[in-house]
């Protein structure tokens, strides 16, 4: 199963918080590895919170976890900033020095069996791309 959605991003208390703790901590991993959908888009990819999801754009995908939030309605995704949100956003600025981070298209399916890359794993994984 798959569901299509807008993909939106932005800064959360709790990324701040692992912020503060280091970009290596488990803290900063659990604020920034995951994607929250709506209750009945989470029905229709038949996921569970905490459950493992791939999400794809255009410009990339990468695996998170996925938590229910009522407070998104059907068919928008919301990705906190971080590295593993960087996998799937695009790097054109359109002139302004800011990508891109709301409005993106986007897919989400589960991710049978495949794990969230830990973030050494994630900057070997870019390293390998560049």
């Amino acid at each position: 199963m798959m569901v299509e959605v807008t993909l939106i991003s932005g800064r959360t208390s709790q990324q701040g918080v692992g912020l503060e703790t280091g970009k290596g901590s488990q803290q900063y991993f659990e604020s920034t590895s995951y994607i929250e959908l709506s209750p009945s888009d989470a029905d229709a990819l038949g996921a569970e919170d905490g459950q493992t999801v791939k999400l794809s754009t255009a410009h990339g995908s990468i695996v998170v976890s996925m938590n229910r939030s009522e407070s998104l309605e059907k068919g928008l995704c919301f990705f906190p900033y971080g590295p593993w949100a960087n996998r799937v956003f695009g790097s054109d600025t359109r002139g302004t020095g800011m990508p891109l981070f709301k409005g993106i298209k986007a897919t989400v399916e589960p991710a049978e069996g495949e794990a969230i890359l830990s973030l050494s794993e994630l900057v070997d994984e870019l390293r390998r791309d560049a």
